[in-house]
């Protein structure tokens, strides 16, 4: 087993609840119903607690800076007056630490105003927002509780942020894949906020709930067939845009490593704590079987140093180790690294599978890395037997 890894982004659940039922939401409908139990918001009390612990771990493994995030839910539904209990019993833990935190937050950005985007911008935290395309896009499945569309708010807080002194504090947008949307309008309505990054997730689906395209047929190539043609567009006509699961493959052909957890055989080195202090794995888990994110540490009685040890979270950092004997045998799981975590589940092998979208991937990295080689022969000769 490989040796303790320290973490570096801690994920606080700071709001259990959500203004919104997307359909494929891993949290509310999907397999795990825990967020049932925990508390509405954090208190400032399990905030305090839960920086102290991350101070404790950070002295204790000379790590001089750390990642909070903040996350739910939707962490806004407390508004500004409760981001301050948060934020504030945290700063005042790490005051004088000489530690440095960087706050990040992932949100709907449904409950944005000027006024919480003035707030994060004066105490530097940046924000991640939800959003898988145009309205007709983003609404088929991120509709609010009584499953009215979301797009047309979404995209009037967005513009009011853009156009203010605080448009800054958007750090960039996460989409869900719907291959039945054409990717090439999201990409240009994406890009049309200037955002500095997009995430393109795949559906948080296991072989027991295929996800859509792949109900008939798990080898069906759908998702590679949407992810190339957004490829084919992003690479040719606007690269200077960062995609991040694009980036991530082009550089791990070229020996580098991956900026996104789903892809490669990168250290997962993040943590999640719950609003009532519970310590768990990362919850996209919640999306393979009920209990999947449960560890059994609370920050009220346990280590980041203990949950680090904990063979559950130790098996996530031994690469191809772990994996199963289809993908350490595969060419490309250095690059593929068997795809997220949830992706491999079955009730039959638990995780040992390769990712559902083990199809999609082998068609996906075999066309960026020829597109590459192709586009590196036309401008550097030099590099056309690399």
């Amino acid at each position: 087993m490989a040796t303790k890894v320290p973490f570096h982004t801690f994920i606080l659940k700071t709001a259990s609840r959500c203004n919104l039922n997307c359909t494929y939401c891993f949290v509310y409908n999907l397999e795990d119903q825990s967020w049932r139990k925990q508390p509405p918001l954090m208190s400032a009390a399990t905030a305090r607690k839960t920086a102290e612990r991350i101070r404790e771990h950070c002295v204790s493994n000379n790590k001089p800076y750390a990642t909070i995030v903040f996350h739910g839910g939707e962490p806004l539904l407390g508004g500004v007056r409760h981001l301050d209990v948060v934020l504030g019993a945290i700063k005042d833990v790490f005051e004088s630490s000489g530690i440095e935190i960087k706050f990040g937050m992932q949100s709907n950005g449904l409950l944005l105003t000027l006024e919480i985007a003035k707030y994060l911008s004066e105490n530097d935290v940046s924000i991640g927002i939800s959003i898988d395309g145009p309205p007709e896009v983003n609404d088929v499945a991120r509709v609010d509780r009584r499953g009215r569309p979301t797009g047309k708010l979404l995209e009037q807080r967005l513009f009011e942020i853009l156009n203010s002194p605080y448009k800054s504090v958007i750090s960039g947008f996460l989409s869900v894949v719907n291959v039945n949307c054409d990717p090439i309008p999201i990409i240009e309505y994406l890009a049309k906020f200037g955002p500095p990054k997009i995430d393109f997730l795949l559906p948080y689906d296991t072989y027991d709930r295929p996800p859509p395209g792949k109900t008939d047929s798990i080898d069906s190539t759908v998702y590679a067939k949407w992810l190339i043609r957004a490829f084919d567009y992003w690479f040719l006509n606007m690269p200077q845009l960062r995609i991040r699961e694009f980036d991530s493959i082009i550089r791990q052909l070229f020996g580098g490593s991956p900026l996104v957890e789903s892809i490669g055989l990168g250290v997962v080195d993040l943590i999640v704590v719950e609003t009532d202090g519970s310590i768990e794995a990362v919850d996209s888990l919640k999306g393979t079987y009920d209990g999947a994110a449960y560890l059994g540490y609370d920050v009220s009685r346990n280590s980041f140093d203990e949950v680090a040890a904990c063979l559950a979270v130790r098996s996530r950092q031994v690469g191809a180790e772990s994996l199963c004997e289809t993908c350490k045998q595969c060419s490309i799981v250095n690059i593929c690294g068997a795809g997220y975590l949830p992706n491999r589940y079955s009730k039959e092998n638990g995780f040992l599978n390769p990712t559902i979208y083990c199809a999609d991937m082998q068609l996906l990295i075999s066309h960026v890395h020829k597109s590459v080689l192709n586009t590196l022969d036309r401008q550097l000769p030099m590099y056309a037997n690399a």
